[in-house]
């Protein structure tokens, strides 16, 4: 019953798991990063190590609640646990917020923000990107309590020059689990070499914004590094520009998805820098439609 969400064979269990399961090398590197290497230098408390995968399992435990609550109290189904946990893709979505998420994120808001969301969604039958849309929510209401920084109390405790083997190997601020570059590749192949993914979209959008920044950093003489590989972009264009409800599914569509999103999100970067792609991803989710139905006819 599911596969009228993703057009294919899959259903969303085997899709929404394997992703996660692509997930797990960052996860482990993130808890590393933000977690114990804090604790083990003196930066948080025993407690606080454990938040990076607080947020994680938090976001995933939010994403499943949603459905229970939906489908069991709303929609009253009697499917079994699994099919009603996973009648969505609410868990992975979870998970992957709680990866793109800083360190930072006050975990009552980050929570409250998913639970809201994650429940009016279900009821708009996924025609925007709720990830991104999540994603701005928490960055603004975090902002009435103070700078929203991705960077940890380590971090801001010192000065660094980043060259491109720390950014390779996630040495720059960034998400909870989303900053290691090539742990980031592995899980793209892993992804695109067991179909779960749509690759054109991360390779064309990536393609996109890259080949425009670089441009412009040689320009204006500015980093061609921060502009590259701050504010988890790779991640962001792997993991959430290719939601399977909300993202074109022609072969065609999906590289026009793509190359919009590379275009917009640099059009927004001079506004806010972190929002930048979530902006681009919801305009271009919300014309998705229309992008493979274009993206038909010329193919005719």
């Amino acid at each position: 019953m599911n596969n009228v969400y993703i057009r294919n064979k899959k259903s969303i269990k085997t899709i929404s798991l394997m992703r996660i399961l692509c997930l797990v090398p960052l996860i482990i590197y993130g808890f590393y990063r933000t977690g114990i290497y804090l604790y083990t230098h003196k930066f948080c408390s025993l407690l606080m190590m454990f938040k990076p995968l607080l947020l994680i399992l938090t976001g995933a435990l939010i994403g499943g609640i949603v459905n229970i609550i939906y489908e069991l109290l709303i929609k009253h189904k009697k499917d079994s646990l699994s099919e009603i946990l996973f009648s969505s893709f609410h868990i992975e979505y979870g998970v992957v917020l709680g990866c793109i998420s800083s360190i930072n994120t006050n975990l009552a808001i980050f929570a409250g923000c998913l639970f809201v969301l994650f429940f009016i969604s279900k009821f708009f039958n996924n025609h925007i990107n709720i990830m991104a849309v999540c994603f701005i929510a928490i960055y603004l209401i975090s902002l009435t309590m103070g700078p929203y920084i991705f960077e940890s109390s380590y971090e801001l405790s010192k000065t660094f020059s980043l060259n491109l083997f720390d950014y390779l190997i996630g040495r720059a601020p960034g998400g909870i689990a989303s900053n290691h570059i090539i742990l980031l590749f592995i899980s793209v192949v892993a992804l695109a070499i067991t179909n779960n993914n749509k690759t054109e979209i991360t390779i064309a959008s990536i393609f996109t914004y890259s080949l425009i920044a670089i441009i412009y950093a040689i320009i204006t003489k500015g980093s061609i590094l921060n502009m590259l590989f701050l504010n988890n972009y790779l991640f962001i264009y792997s993991y959430i520009a290719t939601d399977s409800v909300t993202s074109s599914y022609t072969n065609y569509g999906k590289i026009a998805f793509g190359i919009l999103i590379g275009l917009i999100t640099f059009g927004f970067w001079f506004l806010n820098p972190v929002l930048a792609p979530f902006i681009a991803i919801i305009i271009v989710s919300i014309l998705n439609n229309l992008i493979d139905r274009i993206c038909r006819k010329i193919s005719k």
